[in-house]
């Protein structure tokens, strides 16, 4: 098959014109997003822009001890990510939230273990494109599964109350609340897998495909992936939930109101 067309950076910034359509959208609606939009752009450019070099070296290196702190650098910055976008303390938090992340990836990469070699899942082309996709589908599944949880357990207070007065330990008179939480966080995952390839053609087989591989091989290598990432997305939400219940209530079984950040 043919290499990649390079896309030259003149052709990108010819492509972004058509953001000028959301713009007029914006405008028109007095949606007060265009600014926001821009520097959200210029973020993603220059993130993507310095990761890139970074990754030119790390593919260079290709060290495990390396590829190794990447991967933890990923998860840390991941959880950290998580808890800002749940409104949760940084600082309190932390180290309750992050071992659900490194016990997911860890795992995900023994899981890993049963399709490729040690020697090919340790190298960098392999383990920090995987993991950053499987990380990625973490970060969005336990925002949603905490900020649920949390949220329904402060509009609910008064029916958690009555399950622990009616004798249910707080494993149990929290079990509804955790169960709701995780059906919205997986929910759309379960969509997505049911309808991938027919509503959508994944990014990792799209990317595989114009890298020039063939499909066959790009839908064996996709499938493996949303199969890591379901898995991740569940257990990593289940656990973030599991661990964080545990700081969330104070010695009287009220929710604690210190572990929460000030919303705007």
């Amino acid at each position: 098959m043919n290499e990649t067309m390079v896309i030259s950076i003149p052709a990108l910034l010819m492509f972004s014109v058509i953001l000028v359509f959301p713009v007029l959208i914006f405008r028109h609606l007095r949606l007060r997003l265009t600014r926001d939009l821009l520097i959200s752009m210029m973020r993603m450019a220059v993130q993507l822009a310095l990761v890139a070099v970074y990754l030119e070296y790390i593919f260079r290196l290709d060290m495990l001890l390396v590829n190794v702190a990447w991967v933890l650098v990923m998860i840390v910055v991941a959880t950290g990510s998580i808890l800002r976008q749940s409104w949760l303390s940084w600082r309190k938090c932390l180290w309750t939230i992050l071992p659900a992340h490194l016990l997911t990836a860890l795992l995900i990469l023994t899981g890993f273990l049963l399709v490729f070699d040690l020697a090919t899942i340790s190298s960098a082309r392999y383990l920090v494109p995987l993991m950053g996709m499987v990380l990625g589908n973490i970060l969005r599944s336990n925002v949603v599964v905490l900020d649920r949880f949390f949220s329904e357990l402060r509009t609910g207070v008064e029916v958690h109350i009555q399950y622990l007065t009616l004798g249910a330990s707080r494993a149990e008179a929290v079990r509804p609340f955790l169960r709701n939480a995780l059906r919205a966080a997986i929910g759309p995952q379960i969509g997505t897998v049911a309808t991938m390839g027919i509503v959508s053609l994944p990014g990792m087989m799209t990317g595989q495909i114009l890298g020039g591989s063939s499909p066959s091989v790009a839908i064996v290598y996709q499938i493996m992936i949303m199969i890591a990432i379901f898995t991740a997305a569940t257990v990593s939400s289940f656990l973030a939930v599991h661990f964080a219940r545990k700081m969330a209530f104070d010695p009287c079984g009220r929710l604690n109101e210190d572990i929460f950040l000030r919303r705007p």
